[in-house]
């Protein structure tokens, strides 16, 4: 372009008003743009999770208030067999001296109020100073007793009526801002880019948890002495033995189950753990979310030892979901799980390869049982209904949608999550969800 051209062009932009923006910096604004999308999705998810966070330490406190109450009626009802057994004795007593004096009634049971009070006084000091001394004073504590433990429990009944409220309340709320966030992250996700960059930060937060838990293994390691110190190298030798997989019903109540036996080889010399990569855990470009391609569905995990990071995908996208492992669940049980929050119907995904087994039980309802191609077993309570039968999955494959089947109809739909490594005890599995993009 000549000169004269260029200076033509030019007239034209001022004549007309027209801006000339860089191609760069037109990428750059593109760019900024996606990434605040993805910080208010992942603002959004917070502000979700921090609802449920809420709602969860409610229902473990109603559930707390529930076990107190249990137990306070068997107490009361122990007490007041206790006292009726005693108010029989006692009347046996008093009557066996009472009946030479020809009255009628028990002034201890009721009351010093007839014609011939001094005849039952003389009577009951004549008890009192004789062998049914200790049966009076056992049933005059039993009773105090009795009157005690019936005012607690009311006082505790009157609790879980508060409680209750307070639950209904969170509940509502955490319902809301799940709403919120899906409504929010459906429109957002449309955008490829956004996508992109909401998968970076997924992959960013990953290598941030696996360093912090790297860390803490390494500060627990030099806080315990080394018990091999010392010993010759050929005392480390271990054998090669199998352990039988140990079956244990989940503590939740959701009846979890794994069945047959696994065998976990003791290897005298591990490989070096591997850093896994992860392009948002979901093997799409979602950020987490479910989808096609990406690293594959049997990356290894991190194991530290201070925490446990799976690679897997969200089992279901667009829940709000809190760190709830070992929170307190009614009959005295721990939760060992994580429960994610999200409206009836909402799709859950096989978060690995492997083989689907689907079974119902009382308190976990509809549940799936996944042996993962890794190794590891995936158990899903409360679910809605299945799809499919006992078969084989891919990664990402609907195996279910979400419900409140099983103990879950006393609270809101949601996903009981388990991760059991080698099919074995179940693990913390919020880390894992939490690096997985939910």
């Amino acid at each position: 372009m000549t000169g004269r051209s260029i200076a033509a062009l030019l007239a034209i932009v001022v004549a007309f008003g027209i801006s000339i923006v860089p191609v760069a910096a037109i990428a750059q604004s593109d760019e900024a743009a996606a990434e605040r999308a993805a910080r208010q999705i992942q603002e959004a998810r917070n502000r979700a999770n921090e609802a449920a966070e809420a709602f969860f330490k409610a229902e473990s406190d109603l559930d707390v208030l529930r076990v107190e109450v249990e137990g306070l009626e068997r107490e009361t009802d122990q007490l007041q067999s206790v006292v009726d057994r005693l108010r029989r004795d006692v009347e046996s007593v008093a009557v066996s001296r009472f009946i030479s004096s020809g009255a009628s009634g028990i002034p201890l049971l009721t009351g010093i109020q007839a014609p011939q009070d001094q005849v039952q006084a003389e009577v009951f000091v004549d008890v009192m100073t004789n062998s049914g001394a200790d049966l009076l004073d056992a049933y005059d504590v039993a009773q105090k007793n009795l009157v005690i433990s019936q005012s607690e429990l009311a006082d505790r009944k009157e609790g879980i009526e508060a409680q209750q409220a307070v639950f209904l309340a969170l509940q509502e709320q955490a319902e809301d801002e799940v709403a919120r966030l899906r409504a929010f992250e459906e429109e957002r996700l449309q955008d490829e880019a956004v996508q992109k960059a909401l998968a970076a930060k997924i992959a960013a937060d990953r290598v941030r948890l696996e360093e912090q838990a790297r860390r803490e293994a390494e500060a627990a390691a030099r806080a315990i002495p080394d018990p091999v110190v010392g010993l010759s190298t050929t005392t480390l030798v271990a054998p090669s033995t199998t352990m039988p997989e140990v079956l244990s019903a989940d503590s939740d109540g959701d009846e979890s189950e794994v069945g047959g036996i696994a065998t976990t080889p003791v290897e005298t010399e591990p490989a070096a753990a591997e850093t896994p990569t992860n392009d948002g855990a979901s093997g799409g470009t979602s950020g987490g979310r479910t989808g096609a391609g990406g690293s594959g569905s049997n990356a290894r995990p991190i194991d530290t030892g201070a925490g446990y990071l799976d690679n897997i995908i969200c089992p279901m996208p667009g829940s709000a979901f809190a760190d709830t492992w070992g929170a307190p669940r009614s009959g005295g049980r721990s939760h060992q799980g994580v429960d994610m929050i999200a409206p009836r119907g909402v799709p859950v995904y096989a978060v690995t390869s492997g083989f689907a087994t689907f079974r119902t039980n009382r308190l976990g309802g509809n549940a799936v049982s996944l042996l993962g191609d890794n190794g590891n077993r995936y158990y899903y309570a409360h679910l809605d209904n299945y799809v499919g039968e006992n078969r084989p999955v891919s990664q990402g494959d609907v195996i279910g949608y979400n419900g409140d089947t099983g103990n879950a109809r006393f609270s809101t739909p949601h996903l009981h999550f388990e991760i059991r490594p080698g099919g074995g005890l179940p693990t913390n599995p919020y880390p894992t969800v939490r690096a997985a993009g939910c």
